[in-house]
């Protein structure tokens, strides 16, 4: 268990690399995000606050399967927020998937939601690195049901009574990402 100062001093890490994220991708994401679309400004309504009661669509996902909401169901999902082109994503994105690998059978899943133009550049980069986690499009559905803040990736943990629990905005260390283990016990 990390000690407090642990957590203020990766706390303040992530800020930085938040307002780092921010700056960063306003030249690599401008150009999508002025298309409109899933992840234009307009378009972006906030996350709900912690404690809110999420209700969690239908997903196809890309390898074709359906899930039904009802698959969530006693379960906590990690939902991120990613892209293909993201640095940060790339980065966090093998942290979340042995996340995924060592607690699915115990009830924890990781749900990754592209926002690439293109279903086959999220399938091409998903068989590329050979993650396990669900993934699928980030669409309309999806975005009603948790939002759309500002910045890539991002992570809403839902728990096992389908409330928000926590959401990270930008890329998490992974002692961060381990942490999200926790989760399974509440």
């Amino acid at each position: 268990m990390p000690l407090p100062n642990d957590r203020a001093r990766r706390a303040a890490r992530r800020e930085m690399l938040r307002r780092t994220t921010g700056l960063a991708l306003t030249g690599v994401a401008a150009p999508v995000l002025a298309q409109g679309g899933p992840g234009a400004a307009a378009a972006r309504p906030a996350a709900p606050a912690i404690g809110t009661r999420v209700q969690l669509p239908a997903v196809r996902l890309l390898d074709g399967r359906e899930l039904p909401p009802a698959y969530w169901r006693d379960k906590v999902i990690v939902i991120e927020l990613w892209a293909s082109w993201c640095p940060f994503c790339k980065r966090q994105n093998p942290h979340l998937d042995r996340l995924h690998r060592a607690h699915a059978g115990s009830g924890l899943e990781v749900l990754a939601l592209s926002i690439d133009r293109s279903p086959e550049d999220a399938r091409r980069y998903l068989r590329e690195h050979g993650y396990a986690f669900h993934a699928a499009m980030f669409d309309e559905r999806w975005q009603a049901a948790i939002g759309r803040p500002k910045g890539l990736p991002i992570v809403w943990v839902v728990g096992r009574d389908g409330t928000l629990k926590q959401l990270e905005i930008g890329e998490m260390f992974p002692e961060d990402i381990e942490e999200l283990a926790r989760w399974r016990t509440t």
